[in-house]
């Protein structure tokens, strides 16, 4: 067996990956509330809570950047 050791990021590892985020916001932005987009995701098999989806929302601004 050839194993390799992967190496991590520090810190808390992230509860959505990276590239489902657009997804989320255009839920959210077709007018699904932050239960909604949640159900969705976890109908596809993405184990989330409504209250990622409201910090993910609330932690973008209009032009998809983080706030500082």
């Amino acid at each position: 067996m050839n194993l390799k050791a992967v190496r991590r990021k520090p810190g808390r590892p992230r509860a959505i990956p990276e590239v489902l985020i657009p997804k989320v916001l255009s839920l959210y932005e077709e007018g699904l509330g932050y239960r909604a987009v949640a159900r969705e995701l976890r109908e596809e098999g993405v184990s989330v809570n409504w209250s990622t989806i409201r910090r993910i929302v609330k932690g973008r601004t209009g032009s998809g950047d983080l706030r500082q």
